[in-house]
């Protein structure tokens, strides 16, 4: 674990130790065409009898284990006199080096990365597409030692460096700790840039693109206007280390899609194209982005430290993702990407989701957050149920915020979630002084004055599953919540094959699921009708009567069964807005989502 709070420290005054003691890695591009980096790294000045490395477990922004020391091989170690020393694999993420009175070592590995996005890295003959934890051994016990990165660029004169670190000089780059690094992904390449100025800080796009100029002007503006609306929501920029922040965006089809947050700098990535999906890739601009705020420097406790070494749980990802995926695409409304109408019929999904999944009987928010280590991009090979025992922390977050929001609009003259998202950056944000749940409480508590309205949001919603009525918090915006189609019955997500067989898993609450129909089942007959593929489930359904009950047969693990399904209604709502919404109404929507 590298144990240095790092929200604790401030880059721009840390003491850097003495040239000698600096790590240094260097990149070899020798062999990019077969997704191979040759790296070497320098330990200096070494007093300890063992040196002990590790391979990273873990990466910033995600909450699964990764074992990125899968694609690590050809590990060898010499000697300040270039004598070979024994290197001994210790675990699956960790090598001991016996020293034996040495005081320098270098270490050389090969690294196998074809998967460039957030999460782990990429190399080609088009890029370097680097996440750091996912390409760099550390060692635990030089956590605080500066480090320099060095890349050969030699046989690459048309590309160039972009990242959050320092840069040293040409293609070198310096971090003062480990921490630090590992929170700094690179992109090597042929890259594009734009840059302006916002309160004397630098704001700088770094993009791998196959798009035209005039595309990445028209998305640049974007940008500009998702940046300039979130400095607005809380009230000022965070000051960003070295005075720089630093879009790292990979459009093309090079890349596996992704977006990661990190403290100077996110990385978003997508296969797809600014010509084709603008305005689908900048909601990740604009969710990353309120990052460097809400969970960068507003830290929850229970991300301090982060261990690199296993997976980090947390109880806050509700509001450190969930809030911010709120006001992801709050904030697009509010800068003009997208209109009030998308906006507002956009609601309808995160609520279907949430409200109407049997999860929330199961798990809270703060149980849901903790779920994060199997379900963040974590892979298993068994089948889970999370269609009925989880509800994902960034749609419920979303939602709750939503609620919160409209909570307070209602409750609370001249107050929104805005004001306590200012209050909560300036406790927990600026002052980079990790938050608990209960400080989240008690900063609703001062922005509202109003102890008991906090206590009942954190007892019956984050610490228990209780959802109000969304159509009484939206309709003073002048926003419908109505059934999609009141006379639809409620099956849950249904998929047959050509063969009968049903496909998707089986929700509870639904007729499906008390008559005892489950995921694989074939020869299905409802109402004496068969079930032979898609369309003949469509128009059996059609057939059923809200209320009415009818005998379902079906094979189950090669068994005749049978049961009865009771049709009701399908919860699925949808939002509008109100043509001929009141004066008040048109105020309220106005001041909530900045339409003038």
């Amino acid at each position: 674990m590298i144990k240095k709070f790092f929200l604790a420290i401030s880059v721009l005054t840390t003491t850097f130790l003495s040239l000698a003691q600096t790590i240094t890695y260097q990149v070899n591009l020798d062999n990019i065409t077969h997704h191979e980096l040759f790296i070497s790294v320098d330990f200096t000045d070494l007093s300890m009898d063992t040196l002990t490395l590790v391979m990273p477990d873990a990466s910033p922004g995600r909450y699964a284990s990764h074992s990125f020391a899968k694609n690590v091989y050809e590990e060898a170690a010499v000697g300040e006199d270039g004598e070979e020393l024994e290197l001994i694999r210790s675990s699956p993420i960790t090598w001991e080096i016996p020293l034996e009175g040495k005081k320098e070592v270098k270490v050389t590995y090969t690294l196998y990365a074809n998967h460039g996005d957030g999460t782990y890295s990429g190399v080609d003959s088009r890029k370097l597409h680097l996440n750091m934890p996912a390409t760099f051994l550390y060692s635990e016990e030089l956590d605080d030692r500066p480090i320099s990165l060095q890349f050969d660029l030699s046989e690459y004169p048309e590309w160039s460096v972009a990242t959050q670190l320092p840069q040293k000089s040409t293609n070198i780059f310096s971090a003062p700790n480990y921490y630090y690094f590992f929170d700094s992904p690179t992109f090597v390449g042929k890259i594009e840039r734009r840059s302006w100025q916002v309160d004397g800080q630098t704001i700088e796009i770094a993009m791998m693109h196959e798009g035209s100029e005039k595309e990445l002007d028209d998305y640049t503006d974007w940008v500009k206007k998702v940046v300039e609306t979130q400095r607005l929501v809380f009230g000022e920029l965070p000051t960003f280390d070295f005075g720089k922040y630093t879009f790292l965006a990979a459009y093309n089809p090079y890349v596996f899609g992704d977006g990661m947050e990190h403290r100077n700098s996110t990385i978003c990535s997508s296969r797809s194209s600014l010509a084709t999906n603008a305005s689908g890739l900048i909601g990740t601009i604009s969710h990353e982005f309120f990052h460097a705020w809400n969970v960068e420097r507003i830290r929850p406790a229970s991300l301090e430290p982060f261990d690199f070494s296993q997976v980090n749980m947390s109880d806050a990802l509700w509001f450190a993702e969930g809030f911010t995926s709120y006001y992801d695409d709050l904030v697009l409304c509010r800068a003009g990407i997208i209109s009030p109408e998308k906006y507002i019929e956009g609601l309808a999904s995160g609520l279907n989701y949430v409200i109407n999944s049997p999860a929330r009987n199961m798990r809270s928010p703060i149980e849901m957050s903790h779920n994060a280590p199997f379900v963040d991009a974590a892979n298993a090979n068994d089948e889970t149920n999370y269609l009925n025992n989880f509800v994902s922390y960034y749609s419920y977050g979303s939602v709750l915020g939503l609620m919160l929001d409209l909570s307070i609009r209602k409750e609370f003259k001249n107050l929104t979630l805005d004001d306590f998202m200012q209050n909560v950056w300036l406790a927990y944000g600026k002052t980079e002084i990790p938050y608990t749940i209960p400080d989240l409480q008690q900063v609703l508590t001062n922005t509202t004055g109003d102890a008991a309205f906090a206590q009942r949001f954190f007892e019956e919603s984050i610490y228990d599953g209780h959802l109000p009525d969304f159509q009484e918090l939206l309709s003073p915006m002048g926003v419908s919540l109505t059934l999609v189609d009141d006379t639809d019955v409620y099956f849950g997500r249904t998929g047959i094959d050509k063969k009968g067989k049903l496909l998707t898993a089986v929700k509870r609450g639904t007729g499906w699921y008390e008559a005892g129909v489950e995921k694989g089942d074939t020869n299905i007959t409802l109402d004496g009708k068969n079930i032979t593929d898609q369309e003949t489930f469509r128009q059996v359904k059609k057939t059923l009567e809200i209320g009415k009950s009818y005998e379902v047969t079906f094979e189950q693990l090669g068994v005749w069964r049978s049961g009865i399904f009771t049709a009701t209604q399908d919860p699925a709502m949808k939002t509008q807005l109100v043509e001929k919404s009141k004066k008040k109404e048109i105020k309220n929507r106005s001041a909530w989502l900045w339409i003038d």
